[in-house]
């Protein structure tokens, strides 16, 4: 009997509905490491699994299927991202996974293939010339390690790396800001939070039910809370941002972590924190591929850890 061969379609919001139980049972599979190893989370979507991504722009989901069998999915959503003053139309390349027993038969490069074919098949995505992605990383590094050969991967270079945290908001609340780092300065590019995205506070959101980290050790989501105002934002600078957040999420979310992401670039914030004793759980790396005018090494990078 010949095996039948591997299919692609491309679904919106409106269309995912059959596939999202597949899509589910694919991502409970893939686990990150956190502290260094000593737990380990994997990422639930929900039960629509859209609209973490659909807030955040107009959301496509090209899947990889071999008869009604899912081995893998992409997601790209299509938004507008920051430098300075200056705005690109980007697609952020996202939720790429591939089931176990598929990985290594190159799917990963076909999907980006077939996704980049797509590029110029629907109208509104024609356009686009900034792309970007965030790999979480493991103990054997973020998705690159697997590439092999030539592949669209590789056209996108490390953008930066994203060092994250998970600290209970007392933690915040409690810092001494004598030497925390001044506020940030030179052009970032800014990669969110989206527009539509409502902040709380000095800044906070929660993505509860649209995607839950759900933790090995208690088979529970964290109850996260994401810092994910821009440095724009931090008026005061970080630290400043920082302890009033935990401050507010004490009262607010007092049972919470805190969930937020830092450029590795900017190595005095980083530092400031290790020093304060609150050294980063997890890391991820942004690859990004730039064709517009917003070309440049920016000096940071700001992507919200509730958009990763």
């Amino acid at each position: 009997m010949n095996t039948p061969s591997v299919r692609y379609v491309v679904l919106r919001p409106d269309t995912l509905g059959p596939y999202v139980e597949r899509l589910r049972l694919l991502e409970r599979g893939i686990e990150y490491p956190i502290a260094d190893g000593a737990d380990h989370f994997f990422i639930d979507h929900g039960p629509h699994y859209h609209p973490f991504f659909s807030s955040m722009g107009e959301a496509y989901f090209l899947l990889a299927l071999r008869g009604e069998e899912l081995l893998g999915s992409v997601t790209g959503v299509s938004r507008q991202v920051f430098r300075g003053t200056r705005s690109a139309q980007a697609l952020y390349i996202c939720d790429l996974k591939v089931a176990p027993h598929a990985r290594g038969t190159g799917l990963a490069r076909r999907l980006i293939l077939q996704g980049l074919t797509h590029l110029f098949r629907i109208p509104a995505l024609r356009g686009t010339r900034f792309f970007y992605g965030a790999a979480m990383r493991g103990a054997r590094g973020d998705v690159m390690h697997t590439v092999r050969g030539w592949n669209p991967l590789r056209m996108g270079r490390p953008q930066s790396r994203l060092a994250l945290y998970f600290v209970p908001p007392a933690r915040l609340a409690a810092l001494d800001l004598t030497l925390a780092p001044k506020p940030v300065r030179g052009e970032g590019l800014v990669l969110g939070p989206a527009p539509d995205r409502r902040l709380d506070g000095a800044g906070w959101c929660t993505t509860s039910g649209s995607k839950d980290l759900q933790l090995r050790s208690t088979q529970k989501p964290w109850p996260l809370v994401h810092l994910a105002a821009p440095p724009s934002a931090w008026t005061h600078g970080w630290g400043h941002y920082l302890r009033t957040c935990g401050q507010e999420l004490t009262l607010h979310h007092p049972e919470s972590l805190a969930c937020f992401a830092i450029d590795e670039l900017l190595a005095d914030h980083v530092a400031w924190l290790q020093a304060v004793g609150l050294p980063p759980d997890a890391a991820c790396t942004v690859y990004s591929l730039d064709l517009t005018r917003l070309k440049g090494t920016p000096a940071w990078v700001h992507l919200p850890s509730s958009e990763i």
